[in-house]
């Protein structure tokens, strides 16, 4: 299912997927390699709805979140620089048809990395 496209009950099951018991899932490409633990999921407003965009992936998605939470902290922008990349997953390229194994559609080398902060 594309982000924001109703769902045709006809040719699909409908299911629900709570995006918050994602967290912390390891993430595989379509080679079966790991692209790390979801970490962060991004969503954006799109009239009156949330549809979620994107996740991030990494060793420093998680960190990005802490960051985020801690801005004023100076120990966790050393730390996020150390940790290394985070890389975004647009949503449309997760196949969540095992949610307790979710799947990236693309090989990490496919994958955009997320800019760091500061």
């Amino acid at each position: 299912m594309m982000p924001g496209q109703p769902i045709d009950s006809s040719r699909t099951s409908v299911r629900e997927l709570r995006v918050e018991s994602l967290l912390g899932h390891r993430l595989r490409g379509a080679d079966g390699k790991s692209l790390g633990r979801i970490e962060e999921i991004v969503a954006e407003i799109r009239g009156t709805d949330w549809i979620v965009v994107e996740v991030h992936v990494g060793r420093g998605a998680l960190l990005e979140r802490l960051t985020e939470l801690t801005s004023l902290v100076p120990l966790f922008s050393a730390l996020q620089h150390r940790l290394g990349e985070r890389r975004r997953v647009p949503w449309d390229r997760l196949d969540f048809s095992d949610p307790s194994r979710p799947r990236a559609t693309v090989r990490r080398e496919e994958l955009e990395c997320v800019p760091r902060h500061g």
